[in-house]
């Protein structure tokens, strides 16, 4: 066992006491609350689960034969060697006794090593120690921090042999551009040596004055009343830290309807989040939209596009299903159709991965179709969980 102290920048945070597996065992003196995590902060655990969220899951990528090669036993270890640090926010933590500082470790700043897509990592050879912003890296999708021309860039793989993951990023955020929405901006890229013929890649959109907090985050941070729902709370909630609860509401419903249109499946609480002063903690503004790879029926066997297959398509986050989330929407004219993606860009986009099938592009294009043609339905008042099958 080690003792650290967290800290937040330069500021100490509180004691650690951190297991043999990178796990804490122990919680010491709080030296600052205000400073604490936001996740979790109602629970007397709320730091040691915090924590063990930190860490990369162990089904990432390749990240569990990385493991096993050198020698590292648990991702939490992992976590622990790599000082806990991240390109999304400031928490790290310092072995007690230690005279490290956020400027000599923190890795907006400083350079690390670049392991695509998690390869081999040689660790603890350099004379000059550097850090893996990797170990804290949250998704079960294979990705890896890259430094390109001075610029941080995240860079995503697919889960199978396809493309459809990456090239759904690309289509969605330049859908969500259109609308006059801010979203991360991807573009494709090979990578050599996989499967698929494309991964995608985008910049880092955090700083040094502005940091990343997720969805649950935020919902966790406070005791929700039993007669709120979650996503009521989480607007509530916002509002207390400086966001204005109607801003916060329209980027909401207007998330849910683009999600909606593009069939995503994997819109869960830490791929919705707001941007955090890193001064006052004020919360600056809803994040950029991301993470819209598991759009467009990916993984889903082909089958007939009916009315039900439409309206019963599962969603995570603040509902399970589309059509429950869709009851929030207040606003349904947020989307103009107009300018949302032809059919025939997506198939030419679509075209790029040379191991698709045509009747993969055309389910595809069938159910965007047929979400469009729903949208519409509802935008002019339809009722669309009154539809009968």
């Amino acid at each position: 066992m080690a003792m650290f102290t967290l800290m937040r920048k330069n500021e100490e945070v509180m004691i650690l006491q951190i297991g043999e597996d990178g796990n804490i065992v122990k919680l010491g003196k709080k030296e600052n609350t205000a400073l604490l995590p936001l996740q979790n902060r109602t629970s007397s655990r709320g730091v040691i689960e915090w924590w063990r969220d930190r860490a990369i899951p162990i089904k990432q990528g390749k990240i569990e034969k990385m493991l096993r090669d050198n020698g590292i036993e648990t991702t939490g270890l992992f976590l622990t060697q790599n000082l806990g640090l991240s390109l999304t926010d400031y928490y790290w933590i310092r072995p007690l006794g230690s005279d490290l500082t956020w400027e000599k470790v923190n890795l907006f700043d400083n350079d690390f090593k670049e392991n695509l897509l998690l390869g081999k990592i040689k660790m603890g050879d350099d004379e000059v120690e550097e850090y893996h912003p990797n170990s804290s890296l949250q998704g079960n999708l294979e990705k890896t921090w890259i430094i390109d021309r001075g610029t941080r860039k995240l860079v995503k793989g697919n889960h199978d042999i396809y493309s459809s993951e990456s090239i759904n990023e690309v289509i969605v955020s330049e859908a969500i551009k259109a609308q006059g929405r801010d979203a991360v901006q991807y573009s494709l890229l090979h990578i050599d040596g996989k499967e698929y013929d494309y991964g995608c890649v985008s910049d880092l959109f955090t700083t040094q004055k502005k940091e990343l907090v997720s969805a649950y985050a935020v919902m966790t941070s406070e005791q929700r009343p039993n007669n709120l729902s979650r996503y009521e709370h989480f607007i509530n909630v916002c509002d207390k830290n400086g966001l204005d609860r109607n801003t916060v509401r329209e980027y909401l419903e207007f998330e849910i309807l683009i999600d909606f249109i593009f069939s995503n499946r994997d819109r869960h609480l830490t791929n919705i989040a707001v941007l955090r002063d890193a001064d006052t903690l004020k919360f600056i503004s809803m994040a950029p939209i991301y993470d819209s790879g598991k759009s467009m029926l990916v993984g889903r066997d082909i089958v007939p596009v009916t009315d039900k297959y439409v309206l019963s398509q599962d969603a995570q986050g603040f509902k399970e299903k589309e059509l429950e989330l869709l009851k929030y929407v207040q606003n349904k004219k947020l989307i103009d159709i107009g300018l949302l993606p032809s059919q025939e860009h997506i198939r030419e986009m679509y075209h790029k991965d040379s191991q698709v099938s045509e009747d993969r592009i055309s389910f595809v294009l069938e159910m965007y179709k047929r979400k469009i043609d729903m949208y519409e339905r509802f935008a002019s008042g339809e009722n669309l969980s009154s539809i009968r099958f």
